[in-house]
């Protein structure tokens, strides 16, 4: 069968990615993992072909015409809650021409009966990347399907809910090669092209406002993933983002596979982590492998709302994971929420002090949403900060979502605006910037990332 994998087009620059979606908050716009993953899955059975519309910018005009010329029986589609207007108008043409869609996305991941119920267009709502759900749908063998909401033959609708979801998964290794050469960007990369590769699937950790954490954790093997990187290498690829949510985990696979990448000796990449994963042994380890950027989450400056979404550390242990980073010679990424109902302008300063406190090379500041399926949302629904049928949303920070108890909506995005301009904008941490780039190509990225990120914060 000919099946399609689909970024849809968009009016902005959209992550649909990982059952979240967002707006870019610069430029960035890494591989959509989802489909990554499920390249190898399906290529291994079938005839696959990747249209990533927004790495393309292609219009809908463009991306109808595209699809027409490819004429797949089957699409595999990629949808947000950012975007759900456009992605169910897009999708539901090109099932009105006689093709089979399927979807995954952040949209379809709560309530996902209804979802079929109102989008007749829509076959099977996927849940999980990591298995053999899409080929089953596509062989019509619905009743081998493990965590996806699927609509019957004879029109009902089911959520199947039996897969594993601890332990080890298996995938054929993902098709990079199908996805375009072009037109993606990341922010932290050294050197360019860049892929995008997953080790393990959902998270360990409870935090409250994620939805990952709500996935299950399983793991691939090493040597799955080392065949991976030496497809990608053998693509002439040497930059590698890991896209696993806390790199390091279970610790001697992140040993072993960091030692597998030192024994290639060509690799160049950032990871996630946590900061109180990451201790020396394991920064020490990716530091020999070619990590040179480590993103950890942050997220608060208080202990108290730490504890309250279940972040499992203290500000004090933020303190000393990025110091032990700092130690190794690896890049800081700070990730940051705000606008949790809590949130007012003194909290808002206290992030911001910690943040030149901490000596970041890069901050990153994520828009509280509630995100489907995930306890923030309840919380959020129970406090009157948003509705059961509010759908679209973005953490991107294009927008405010939710207003705080102490915030409305308005004045919490300017707040946020003003910490990134900031930050960004200190002249000492402008000089230190200049001075560390590698190369002319990264400097370059640097520039354009940078001031796209401001433009987006005047």
């Amino acid at each position: 069968m000919k099946v399609l994998l689909l970024n849809p087009p968009g009016n902005r620059v959209y992550i649909r990615d990982y059952l979240c979606s967002k707006t870019t908050k610069s430029n960035y716009l890494f591989h959509p993992i989802d489909l990554v993953v499920m390249s190898g899955t399906v290529a291994a059975e079938h005839e696959v072909l990747v249209l990533d519309c927004i790495a393309e910018a292609l219009s809908i005009a463009e991306a109808e015409a595209r699809i027409d010329a490819i004429a797949p029986e089957a699409i595999v589609s990629l949808v947000g809650a950012v975007s759900w207007p456009e992605d169910r108008a897009f999708l539901a043409h090109q099932a009105a021409r006689g093709r089979r869609i399927a979807a995954i996305g952040d949209v379809l991941h709560e309530h996902s009966e209804k979802r079929l119920a109102e989008e007749l267009w829509l076959e099977l709502a996927l849940h999980d990347f990591s298995n053999r759900d899409v080929v089953h749908w596509l062989a019509r063998d619905l009743d081998a399907l493990e965590e996806s909401t699927v609509r019957r033959a004879d029109g009902g609708i089911e959520r199947v809910h039996r897969g594993a979801r601890k332990g080890a998964f298996r995938v054929p290794t993902p098709r990079h090669d199908l996805f375009p050469r072009a037109g993606y960007r990341f922010s932290f990369a050294r050197r360019e092209p860049f892929a995008t590769l997953l080790t393990d699937y959902g998270c360990p950790y409870p935090c409250t406002f994620c939805v990952i954490g709500t996935l299950g954790f399983k793991t691939r093997s090493v040597e799955d993933a080392l065949l991976e990187v030496d497809h990608i290498r053998s693509l002439g690829i040497r930059e590698l983002f890991f896209l696993d949510q806390t790199f390091g985990v279970v610790k001697k696979r992140a040993l072993d596979l960091c030692g597998g990448l030192e024994n290639r000796g060509d690799i160049s990449w950032t990871a996630f982590t946590r900061p109180d994963t990451a201790d020396d042994e394991l920064l020490q380890a990716m530091k020999r492998a070619g990590c040179h950027t480590v993103i950890l989450g942050v997220e608060s400056a208080d202990d108290a709302r730490l504890a309250a979404y279940k972040k499992g550390y203290s500000v004090d242990a933020v303190r000393d994971g990025f110091r032990r980073v700092k130690r190794h010679g690896l890049r800081t990424v700070g990730t940051f929420i705000v606008g949790l109902p809590e949130e007012d302008a003194a909290s808002l300063r206290r992030t911001l002090e910690l943040a030149i406190e901490l000596d970041l090379d890069f901050l990153s500041l994520n828009m509280a949403v509630p995100r489907f399926g995930t306890p923030f949302r309840r919380q959020a629904i129970e406090l009157g900060l948003c509705g059961e049928d509010d759908l679209v949303m973005d953490q991107g920070g294009a927008d405010a979502f939710l207003p705080t108890k102490h915030l409305e909506r308005a004045e919490m995005l300017q707040l946020k605006k003003e910490m990134v301009r900031r930050f960004y904008l200190r002249p000492r941490y402008l000089v230190r910037r200049l001075s560390s780039v590698a190369n002319p190509g990264e400097l370059a990225r640097q520039a354009r990332e940078g001031l796209s990120l401001l433009r987006r914060n005047l």
